[in-house]
């Protein structure tokens, strides 16, 4: 028990004294007088059993005398006044006697209720005693969760710490990766225009050679009874691409052309587009991008209709193939996986 807590042995002496006040001083006087009067019978008692000696004397030794008749009178009113006195006593005394009876039930009753309410004090003190344990136990939790809140705050500053470190190197990775892709399209561009150099260079090469041999061929053929010549309207200011054609024509192969136009031009993917390739049964392409997609587009009409996408893959898509039925395609990315779809019900398959 607690130095703060009152002694339960206190508060019973305290209570004790408080029922002693209450119910004891207030009727000492009727105690006190009850017993001065008990006194006092007993007085007038003696004192009546004496007057009644001396009468009975004063009657055998005075029987003729008719002096005395006055003092035995006054005896005997005197007597007379000593019963009524001890009769009004006697009345008292039943009264006080009563008195105390119902003083006696009233002090059994205030005992009952003072039992009780111990007994009640000593269920709440029992009731204090638990809700003080659980209370203690409540703070321990308490404390105990302070800490783990603690802690959990210490964890969220350094993930937020460490989110903030990574999405720096997330943005300088961005950057680093934009920058690269930048120097890589313009090195695919430089190599575009070397590349497009030496086609020219060599269609230039091959348009000359086809050139000497139609010179070689006209020559060949003047000596000759058939020569042959070129178109009229050709012949004289006809283009490099022209005599290329004639003399495809005439030699009996056809030469590749460069498109000069676009026919269709539409945002296939959310980012880059990394592969294309046409179905061999129908008009049906395929593309593949950054966004981890491979999508079907219907090109035979002359609207752009999407046909569905595939998905599945973890990374960008770099490439796509159909089968030779054309039921079935194939798709890489950058995940090191490839994965083949269905094209009918546009199903993963195998991965």
């Amino acid at each position: 028990m607690s130095s703060d807590e009152p002694d339960w042995r206190s508060v019973l002496i305290n209570r004790l004294q408080e029922r002693n006040r209450r119910e004891v001083v207030n009727f000492r006087g009727v105690v006190t007088n009850n017993n001065r009067l008990l006194d006092l019978v007993d007085q007038l008692k003696a004192e009546n059993l004496r007057l009644s000696v001396q009468n009975e004397k004063l009657r055998s030794g005075l029987g003729g005398s008719g002096g005395d008749s006055a003092a035995i009178a006054a005896l005997e009113k005197k007597l007379l006044t000593q019963q009524e006195e001890l009769t009004e006593l006697h009345k008292r005394k039943g009264e006080n006697a009563q008195l105390i009876v119902d003083l006696n039930l009233k002090v059994e009753k205030q005992n009952k209720q003072l039992k009780e309410k111990e007994a009640s004090l000593a269920e709440q003190q029992a009731v204090i005693v638990s809700l003080k344990a659980e209370v203690q136990m409540l703070n321990s939790s308490l404390q105990e969760l302070k800490g783990l809140n603690t802690l959990l705050r210490d964890e969220h500053t350094s993930l937020q710490l460490e989110l903030s470190s990574l999405e720096e190197k997330l943005r300088k990775t961005q950057d680093e990766n934009r920058a690269l892709v930048e120097r890589l399209i313009k090195y695919k561009a430089k190599d575009a225009e070397k590349l497009n150099e030496e086609n020219e260079t060599f269609l230039k090469k091959r348009s000359d050679k086809v050139r000497r041999d139609l010179e070689e061929a006209a020559r060949e053929s003047r000596r000759s009874s058939s020569p042959i010549s070129l178109p009229p309207e050709r012949s004289d200011r006809g283009s490099l691409s022209d005599i290329c054609g004639a003399a495809a024509k005439m030699t009996g192969f056809y030469s590749d052309s460069l498109p000069s136009s676009v026919h269709l031009k539409f945002e296939a993917h959310d980012g880059e587009v990394n592969a294309v390739r046409w179905s061999p049964i129908e008009r049906l392409v395929a593309t593949g991008g950054a966004d981890r997609k491979v999508k079907l587009w219907d090109v035979g009409k002359t609207v752009l209709e999407p046909r569905g996408a595939l998905v599945g893959s973890n990374a960008g898509v770099n490439s796509v193939d159909f089968d030779s039925t054309g039921s079935m395609i194939l798709g890489t990315s950058n995940d090191f996986a490839s994965r083949v779809w269905t094209v009918a019900d546009q199903r993963l398959r195998k991965k």
